[in-house]
């Protein structure tokens, strides 16, 4: 059977598998399959369930804010022209406006009382704060004379008007966006479905019977980070070498998920058997082997309409591999837009030096400080892309090129890991 899969998977016209490629390379394709490939469905949610969601849905505003001319403080409200005709007599005080209160006309001539947020009565043209005033035989007197038409009153519409574009879909929900939601009587909005993924690990060092039983990290750790951005994470280990075991589990997951990923089994060693196994399964290889350290056994595959990822079984180069490929794409599946899926990075000056090979981009973990007013970024050691401890210590990558060289006191840009 073993023999069986392997021939088929190297006589498939779709195993063929191209030579590696750049870094940029890489993304680039992955960039141009993901044109290509639907989104994910959509779901209504309430809004309370809508914070860390993608929006699938444009919302315009079907009311302006302020909906009305309303007060910007605590204070009296009335005419200019009428408190610049009664000087220093005042204008007489006349009933209390508040907030959700119905606001009749003011007659003129006379001032009346408003609270904050409260409707502008019709016919008065301007608010004084009420600590700018004094009440004196049912009176109101201005202690400063620098009234104006329009003063301390909020424009209906000043905000926004009816029709304005507010939140436009791709955008990922937070707190910041629920108010706007709520004031515009949405109960419910549309958001895209969050993405299920099956991880992967493969090796038959895993296998609880394995005489040298190893400890398998990688799917805790990728299913970590990809659940912090609402993906739904089912994990799975093929505790063998086993091609038919393997190939049985990748079905399994096809089934599930909208995206797999595998890890460990990418490399050229002789139970590496991913490539091998997806080709079989009719995947076609959209790049294999990236000239990146760490990371060069990273493979996407398309199987279907579903993508998926191989990455290598080194923890370290597997968790960096995941935040420059994975999280990228999966947040660009999810329905965010473009602009938004990367992290800003951080510049700062370089406090080591590093040579890159003259074929190979380089992702340094190092983590910034801040030194009299300027960033400093700064190595974190590493054994190499086996190595964790380094991640805890590091909070971003710093990008080498090709064939470049970055020396102490440079500027450089640190890329933030995801949360």
């Amino acid at each position: 059977m073993v023999g069986s899969l392997l021939a088929s998977a190297v006589s498939d016209p779709k195993c063929a598998v191209p030579d590696m490629v750049a870094y940029d390379e890489a993304q680039a394709i992955l960039a141009a399959y993901m044109q290509n490939i639907p989104l994910l469905t959509t779901e209504f949610v309430s809004i309370s369930q809508a914070s860390g969601r993608v929006l699938a849905e444009d919302i315009r505003a079907v009311m302006p804010r302020p909906e009305a001319d309303i007060s910007a403080m605590d204070g009296y409200a009335f005419r200019c022209a009428d408190m610049e005709k009664a000087g220093s007599v005042g204008l007489p005080l006349a009933g209390q406006i508040a907030a959700g209160d119905a606001s009749p006309s003011l007659e003129k001539g006379v001032a009346c009382s408003i609270l904050t947020g409260a409707r502008i009565p019709a016919g008065a043209d301007c608010v004084v704060a009420q600590e700018r005033t004094s009440i004196t035989d049912g009176h109101v007197h201005l202690l400063e004379q620098n009234v104006r038409n329009g003063l301390n009153i909020r424009r209906s519409g000043e905000e926004f008007c009816k029709g304005d574009m507010l939140l436009e879909h791709g955008l990922k929900l937070d707190w910041r966006h629920l108010s706007i939601l709520a004031h515009q009587g949405k109960e419910q909005v549309s958001v895209y479905k969050h993405p299920k993924v099956c991880v992967v690990a493969n090796g038959a060092e895993f296998g609880a019977t394995a005489t040298d039983c190893r400890t398998e990290l990688n799917t805790q750790l990728l299913a970590a980070m990809l659940q912090s951005e609402g993906v739904r994470v089912t994990r799975y280990v093929c505790g063998s070498d086993s091609m038919e075991a393997l190939h049985k589990l990748l079905h399994q997951c096809a089934q599930e998920a909208d995206i797999l990923i595998t890890t460990g089994g990418i490399s050229v060693g002789q139970t590496d058997h991913v490539l091998h196994v997806l080709c079989q399964m009719g995947a076609k290889c959209l790049f294999r082997r990236v000239k990146m350290r760490p990371g060069k056994p990273m493979t996407v595959m398309q199987l279907g309409q579903k993508m998926v990822f191989c990455l290598p079984g080194n923890p370290g180069a597997a968790a960096i591999c995941a935040q420059l490929f994975i999280i990228p794409f999966l947040r660009g599946f999810a329905g965010e837009k473009q602009e938004k899926k990367t992290s800003m990075p951080i510049e700062g000056q370089s406090s080591f030096a590093y040579v890159a090979a003259a074929d190979t981009t380089s992702f340094l973990p190092v983590y910034s400080t801040e030194n009299k007013g300027k960033n400093l970024i700064t190595l974190v050691r590493s054994v190499g892309a086996s190595d964790i401890l380094c991640l805890t210590q590091a909070t971003g990558l710093v990008r080498v090129s090709a064939g470049t060289s970055l020396q102490v006191g440079d500027m450089c840009q640190m890329i933030p890991f995801t949360a």
